[in-house]
């Protein structure tokens, strides 16, 4: 016999179908077919990605790419099958009432409403089409609409605004009064309010000629170097930029020069496609100009952390993290930062790539340093701020030269023999040496330890050289804190009681790679610079230290290796000293020859010179994005979920295929990056900056979250009119911000009041 409580729940679910049924009917009824973009996505959005999305795929099923929608679930069963809702898995799920079955289940939200049952059943009725987000589809030039009242549009963008009203039912509002009109236009396109001369102005002008007079107006605004200043303060926002370093004492930043190329360039009408490659790879431009490294200050407006204690590499990630995600929303609107830690939610961006763009900003020399490291002094002179530039690349490059050739001779050099001291002492430590001569420093190591090597004298010793080893040999395991020494000092110990110590003359060191802030140079010299890996080392160091002649050594001569530690640290407190390395040496003549040879002693004189040149020169020290040189390219791996100390497969430079790459045989250079983000084929960056200057102007975007064009942003409420003003700001308009916003400006949308 059948209980009560089962007929009373079977009439309710077949009440329930019926009126799902009939809703069906209604919905076909009232959308002939499904649209992916206006009906399912959010659909899936609002109740199914959070289990079924990028951050994790309950089930095996994730709802944001269709391969793994219509795939076979953990069940075994298809969750989609196109063409046949009956046999999908998901429509099963969503229409049943036991809740360990149901899907969203009870505690991750309530159960989709008959009409939303409808839809999807249709949708997969019609072959469950998969289209991409709007935002991810190339713009397409629109047709032109028809309008009924062909007098009132003053410019092409009219007729899109006009159309929707009268498709709506709707007439535009009056035209605004000439005060309320100026008044706007002077604050919008200036940020300052008109003079009465300028009303009075106008009013003459406009009783003569009204459409003349609104460009007069608008023409002097745009010319006006107030211009600059209202519109840069926008980019500046976006930049997150601020005088100070942003972290505990907040100490000063001198970046207000990049600040007013910001203005300048704004002024100017800069076309924004190079306004983007300035800042972004203005230092890999062939050859750049003093405003075109000026301009890379755009990703040093990152915070620099200089309290005492903290770990620097962890910074500079921190760093490297904010340069993808403001990229990704300045240009992109994309919230791309949802990658840096799993899979997007919503939209098709897999956490690979996140990593994958990571790389275009992981390999630039700053690494959270209290002088903000790199910076080039721009002089206050304008008239040579582009040769005061030049000479510090000139610089720059020539002791990048030097060095290569000193590693082009040692290339020829084979006769290595390990230099195993009988002795180690270090001021605060200890040293010990292993019988493979490698030494290992441990316990107490402070900032300014100096340690005394005794070793063996080699008779006709040329060189010797330093080799630094990290703690952990696997590629996957955090970087580890720095090593790196600030001095190097060596005396020949001649046999015999109460002899004196001979200084030994050392002529120069080659490095396996230059780059960090300390020129490694300058062991050699007064303690000025540093060699090692800082401040954090990562991999195996070498450098080779020449004599000035060959050893002289008596027979029973030992020698005495002074290496002293500088302030180099973790922020003032982990001293990176060196604590496992080695010491080996040979006897090849060629050494000797290469280092004395006058040529050799010209390139650092020249070096030299070009250094004196600068001393003392007016100007102002700003940061700067300069790229590592290629031996010291960083390795970039992805972090496991988002943390940097769990590393996983490396990844090479790359753009998520959702938007369109170049196409590349290798690896893309962070300038190839910024070309083609301002490219044809990025499909968003025309699209957001449209959208930006139209919200400036008229109060509202056409996509109203400005910073999110993915899934859960909003969807455009005038799609051809977005598409339409992208492909005029790109193409017709070259990128020039001024006349987008000329014709914003003169357009009847514009005018109403």
């Amino acid at each position: 016999m059948i209980s009560c409580r089962f007929r009373t729940a079977f009439r309710i679910g077949l009440v329930a179908l019926v009126a799902a049924g009939a809703s069906a009917v209604r919905t076909r009824a009232a959308v002939p077919q499904t649209d992916f973009n206006r009906d399912i996505r959010p659909l899936f959005a609002q109740h199914c990605t959070a289990c079924h999305g990028g951050v994790k795929a309950a089930g095996k099923i994730s709802l944001v790419y269709r391969d793994r929608a219509i795939t076979e679930g953990k069940s075994g069963k298809p969750a989609i099958v196109p063409g046949h809702p009956e046999t999908s898995e998901l429509m099963r799920r969503v229409m049943s009432s036991n809740p360990d079955d149901r899907m969203p289940q009870p505690e991750h939200g309530p159960a989709l409403s008959p009409e939303e049952v409808a839809v999807l059943r249709q949708w997969i009725q019609e072959g469950a089409v998969w289209s991409e987000h709007w935002s991810f589809v190339p713009p397409r030039e629109p047709a032109e609409p028809r309008v009924k009242n062909a007098s009132w549009p003053a410019v092409p963008l009219d007729r899109f605004v006009l159309a929707r009203l009268e498709a709506e039912g709707l007439t535009p509002s009056p035209e605004a009064t000439p005060a309320e009109w100026l008044r706007r236009v002077a604050l919008d396109l200036t940020g300052l309010p008109p003079t009465p001369r300028d009303y009075a102005d106008y009013l003459a002008d406009r009783a003569k000629d009204p459409r003349g007079a609104r460009e007069r107006v608008v023409d002097r605004l745009l010319a006006s170097p107030n211009f600059g200043e209202r519109w840069a303060a926008l980019w500046l926002d976006l930049a997150r930029y601020s005088d100070t370093y942003g972290f505990e004492k907040d100490p000063h930043r001198d970046i207000w020069p990049w600040r007013d190329w910001v203005i300048r360039a704004f002024n100017a009408d800069m076309p924004f496609d190079q306004f983007t490659i300035r800042q972004l790879a203005g230092d890999q431009l062939e050859h750049p100009t003093a405003d075109d490294l000026l301009a890379t200050a755009f990703h040093r407006n990152t915070q620099n952390n200089t309290e005492g204690g903290t770990d620097d590499e962890e910074y500079r990630t921190v760093a490297v993290h904010d340069r993808v995600n403001t990229t990704w929303t300045a240009w992109q609107a994309t919230t791309f930062g949802c990658a840096q830690c799993h899979a997007h939610p919503y939209d098709p961006i897999p956490q690979r790539d996140y990593y994958r763009f990571a790389a275009f900003f992981n390999n630039t020399e700053d690494c959270d340093q209290n002088d903000d490291f790199p910076r080039l002094l721009f002089a206050k002179d304008a008239s040579r701020r582009d040769a005061v530039v030049e000479q510090q690349l000139r610089i720059r490059a020539l002791r990048e030269s030097i060095n290569q050739r000193g590693l082009a001779t040692l290339a020829e050099v084979r006769d290595w023999r390990p230099w195993i001291p009988t002795e180690a002492k270090a001021s605060g430590g200890t040293l010990t040496v292993a019988a493979d001569g490698r030494i290992r420093g441990s316990g107490t190591l402070p900032i300014k330890v100096v340690y005394t090597l005794t070793l063996p004298a080699v008779p006709g010793m040329t060189a010797f050289k330093v080799e630094l080893f990290p703690d952990s040999g696997d590629p996957k395991s955090a970087p580890e804190r720095g090593q790196i020494f600030s001095k190097l000092r060596l005396a020949l110990i001649p046999p015999g009681e109460g002899a004196s110590n001979r200084p030994v003359a050392l002529r120069e060191l080659i490095a396996d790679q230059l780059a960090g802030p300390y020129d490694a140079f300058g062991v050699l010299e007064a303690g000025g610079g540093g060699f090692g890996s800082y401040p954090v080392m990562a991999e195996r160091r070498s450098a080779v230290v020449v004599l000035e002649q060959p050893l002289d050594a008596p027979e029973g001569s030992r020698m005495e290796v002074v290496v002293e530690h500088g302030i180099a640290s973790n922020s003032g407190i982990q001293g990176c000293v060196l604590r496992n390395f080695a010491l080996s040496s040979t006897t090849d003549s060629r050494l000797t020859t290469f280092a004395e040879a006058s040529e050799r002693r010209a390139e650092w004189k020249s070096l030299l010179e070009l250094g004196e040149g600068l001393k003392d020169l007016p100007g102002t020290r700003v940061p700067v994005l300069l790229e590592r040189p290629a031996p010291a390219t960083r390795e970039t791996r992805v972090f496991v979920r988002g943390n940097r100390t769990v590393r996983d497969e490396r990844v090479e430079t790359g753009i998520p295929t959702v938007v369109f790459p170049p196409k590349s045989e290798g690896s893309l250079t962070r300038l190839e990056m910024a070309r083609w983000l301002v490219g044809d084929q990025n499909p968003l960056a025309a699209r957001v900056l449209a959208n930006r200057l139209w919200s400036e102007l008229m109060g509202r975007g056409i996509v109203e979250t400005l910073e999110d064009f993915g899934t859960s942003g909003a969807r455009p409420t005038h799609p051809e009119l977005l598409d339409f003003l992208a492909l005029r700001l790109r193409g017709d308009w070259h990128w020039s911000v001024k006349r987008f916003l000329r014709e914003v400006a003169l357009s009847s949308a514009y005018a109403q009041s």
